[in-house]
């Protein structure tokens, strides 16, 4: 396959950003929210429940996610505070702290994205975004995660690098586990 078969996106070209919000009118009676804090390198430490009859649900918690949407930290990029939504959960949210990218999977593969936009160059280029910007601490805006420029490959190129890389990862972690076994006995 050669390099004509490639394409030049931006990373709008291929997700939707910040598709969809919660509003009262979804009138839900509990909640699954994931702040940012709560996420680092796609490490979940904790999605918590929330019941609106009885606590406070967070002014932040409105951004709707679904399997293989994509989430990303605008605040401090460097702290890599993103993931990917591996399981289906009732009534997700996730914080106004994150970018949500809903890849269009008739042009890109899920996976092939979240690894493309995690890259070590990709964060230190956000990063630098978010040192200059205005607010009183980092941060960056979702345009400046739809201004990423990547040279995208056919689909069975996509899937296949996506699967060559979630099987090591997939390693790494069960090497991890195994490891943290052996050392609690």
């Amino acid at each position: 396959m050669s390099l004509d078969s490639y394409s030049v996106k931006e990373i709008r070209d291929i997700c939707k950003i910040n598709g969809l919000s919660y509003s009262k009118k979804d009138n839900w009676n509990f909640f699954n929210y994931l702040d940012t804090k709560n996420i680092t390198k796609g490490e979940i430490n904790e999605i918590k429940y929330l019941d609106p009859s009885i606590e406070k649900i967070p002014s932040r918690a409105k951004r709707k996610v679904n399997i293989d949407d994509i989430i990303i930290s605008t605040v401090r990029p460097n702290q890599e505070h993103y993931g990917m939504i591996k399981y289906e959960m009732d009534n997700f949210l996730v914080s106004t702290g994150f970018t949500t990218l809903t890849v269009d999977k008739s042009k890109a593969i899920p996976e092939f994205i979240y690894y493309y936009i995690t890259q070590n160059h990709i964060t230190e280029a956000l990063q630098t975004i978010a040192e200059q910007s205005t607010t009183s601490y980092p941060s960056i805006r979702p345009s400046d995660i739809g201004d990423i420029i990547i040279n995208l490959p056919p689909l069975e190129i996509q899937k296949g690098i996506s699967d060559i890389l979630s099987n090591i990862e997939y390693k790494i972690e069960s090497g991890k586990n195994i490891l943290n076994q052996i050392l609690e006995n």
